[in-house]
């Protein structure tokens, strides 16, 4: 089983999508996976290159299993953007999972 420490993803990307979150007035878990699902992936499209850096400071096999370990196999037939920006969210989105979540 693959394991996020808190400090696997840089404190101003949580800090962004925390605050954009809290602004949401979230009111119930069904919107706050929403809201998580589509800032999280807002982040990761506008980021330029940022999210080959969290990969491979995470690890790029350690994003692979943690990948699949939460979705499955893992397809590599992509090209390499698409590759570090599905890893990217699979870290982030584990990230939030451990560290902070809707009772948060």
């Amino acid at each position: 089983m693959i394991t996020i420490i808190s400090d696997a993803v840089p404190e101003y990307i949580t800090e962004l999508i925390i605050g954009n979150i809290e602004e949401a007035n979230i009111i119930d878990e069904d919107e706050y996976y929403n809201i998580l699902h589509s800032t999280i992936d807002d982040w990761i499209v506008g980021s330029t290159g940022e999210a080959k850096v969290i990969v491979d400071d995470f690890g790029v096999l350690s994003a692979i299993r943690l990948y699949e370990q939460e979705y499955g196999d893992f397809n590599l037939d992509e090209d390499d953007n698409k590759v570090y920006m599905c890893l990217a969210y699979c870290i982030i989105r584990e990230w939030f999972s451990n560290y902070y979540t809707f009772k948060k």
